[in-house]
């Protein structure tokens, strides 16, 4: 089991010998505390490529105090961390699986191992109000790190430093009031915020962290450079929506699809600007995978919100209530397959290939000829394979049907070559709106989102299809009326076939 509570503190550096400054009367402080020091004993572990540190993320085991245990922190800012708690184990050599698993996207699903030391004497003093209740707790620390890689210098670090948390519940807004309020008292004795408010990041000092050897942005005014700062969007939205997903959180599907089609825009559509390389090649792969399975999971959540009501008030009167109430049923369950496989996708080597080629390509851009061109240039390029890529689609998605197969495969086909398309002219969109329309012609930008979106509606309705083809066969079986499918049924039909006309004239247009 695990505990997670927001953590919101300031460190300070003080000098050597240097007292700590009177805080009475600053932030409601009316009254202190002292409390004996007391010795922590901490392991901080890491991957090979140093990935947790990269991410803001530090895991450690410690002894000593009130909260020994395995902690892991995730800062949100200098100031704030959300720390998980796990219980102390008595194997101090091996990380615990539940560390291990809500760790698996930051380490990118590698290994860990231990990379620095830190033995801390810490004198508390807890700060208090005229009731004698807690606002906050001041920690001076003695520290005292060596690092434990082969390179690591033979004298370990040690320095001073003071930690001042607010206790739990206390409003963000209201600590970093009474931060302001206390650097100055700070001040006034030689201190002030460290520099580095990480234990960790100062005991790592020197380390090869790879993940840590970051280069320059590219030029500006190439495409190189807006390729760089939408990838580094994308990256921090899909790890967010990672998060939430692995912890059965409510993610939005439908941003998760679209950040995983963003994706695959810059890598795919702009491949020439990456390196040539077998992983790069694997990450555009799988990139595409990823919009696949995000996209069904997208389709799935609209079915959910708009398959059990009719488009006007009229034909919904006619559905009845138990027949909604199946057609909910039956797209919520294929809502939580979807959801399924967009988890099962995450935990697989494709993503995590695929994450590792995203943090070089954020952190460490070595972008090609081909992309340090100008936007306009490398947008003709772009335009040139993505106009008959998705063209030749639409098409396939808006022949005519082979008559000779049967109905139920004709309409699979379909399905399939309209989601085709579909992925196509919205990957194709998204990479326009990377250099937007100042680079592309403008009427190419809006035919091709013309496509997107009459494809969009076109695959839902075929899904909706789907859906109550099969819920209307099993409620007809067991006897029941069909009446209300037939009624959902019949304007699913025709919202398919208004797509259909609209995709073809889309399609003339491209």
């Amino acid at each position: 089991m695990s505990d997670t509570h927001l953590e919101i503190e300031r460190t300070y550096d003080l000098p050597e010998g240097g007292d700590l400054p009177d805080l009475i009367g600053v932030g409601g402080i009316l009254r202190t505390d002292h409390q004996e020091p007391f010795e922590l004993d901490a392991t901080y572990w890491d991957t090979e490529r140093y990935d947790l540190v990269a991410s803001r993320v530090t895991v450690r085991r410690r002894t000593g105090g009130p909260d020994a245990g395995w902690h892991i922190k995730r800062s949100e800012s200098d100031t704030i961390r959300h720390e998980q708690h796990f219980p102390l184990t008595e194997d101090a050599d091996a990380v615990p699986d539940g560390v291990l698993a809500a760790l698996f996207t930051e380490r990118r699903g590698r290994g860990l191992r231990p990379v620095v030391r830190i033995t801390t004497t810490r004198t508390v003093t807890r700060l208090l109000d005229e009731d004698g209740d807690q606002i906050a707790e001041l920690a001076d620390d003695q520290v005292t790190a060596q690092r434990l890689d082969d390179d690591a210098p033979e004298t370990p670090r040690t320095w001073r430093e003071v930690e001042v948390e607010t206790v739990d519940g206390v409003d963000a807004q209201v600590a970093h009031e009474l931060f302001a309020a206390l650097d100055g008292r700070f001040a006034a004795v030689g201190a002030g915020p460290a520099a580095v408010s990480s234990k960790l990041a100062r005991g790592l000092d020197g380390a090869p962290a790879l993940r840590l050897r970051s280069t320059e942005k590219p030029d500006k005014g190439t495409a190189a450079r807006a390729l760089t700062k939408r990838l580094r969007k994308l990256r921090s939205t899909l790890l967010e929506q990672d998060s939430l997903l692995r912890s059965g959180g409510q993610a939005d599907l439908r941003e998760t699809a679209e950040t995983a089609f963003g994706i695959a825009a810059v890598i795919g559509s702009y491949r020439p600007a990456f390196p040539a390389t077998d992983e790069v090649d694997r990450a555009a792969e799988a990139a595409e995978g990823l919009a696949a399975v995000t996209a069904r999971a997208a389709l799935a959540e609209y079915l959910v919100d708009r398959l059990p009501r009719a488009s006007t008030p009229a034909q919904d009167a006619l559905v009845d209530a138990m027949t909604r109430e199946r057609i909910l049923a039956a797209t919520r369950e294929r809502r939580s397959v979807a959801v399924r496989d967009v988890v099962a996708f995450l935990h697989g080597e494709p993503f995590l290939e695929l994450l590792d080629v995203l943090d070089d390509a954020v952190e460490r851009p070595e972008p090609t000829a081909w992309a340090l061109r100008s936007p306009k240039k490398v947008a003709q390029d772009v335009s040139a394979v993505e106009k008959p890529r998705v063209r030749e689609l639409v098409r396939d998605a808006v022949g005519e049907d082979d008559e000779t197969s049967a109905v139920l495969e004709r309409e699979t086909a379909a399905r399939e070559a309209t989601e085709l398309a579909w992925r196509a002219a919205t990957r194709a969109r998204m990479a326009m709106d990377v250099l937007r329309d100042d680079a592309f012609p403008h009427a190419l930008w809006r035919r091709i989102g013309d496509a997107a979106d009459v494809l969009t509606e076109r695959v839902r309705s075929l899904h909706a299809l789907d859906v109550l083809r099969v819920h209307s066969g099993i409620a007809e079986r067991g006897g029941e009326g069909t009446f209300g499918y037939g009624v959902l049924a019949g304007d699913r039909v025709r919202l398919a076939e208004e797509s259909y006309d609209e995709a073809v004239q889309a399609l003339n247009r491209v």
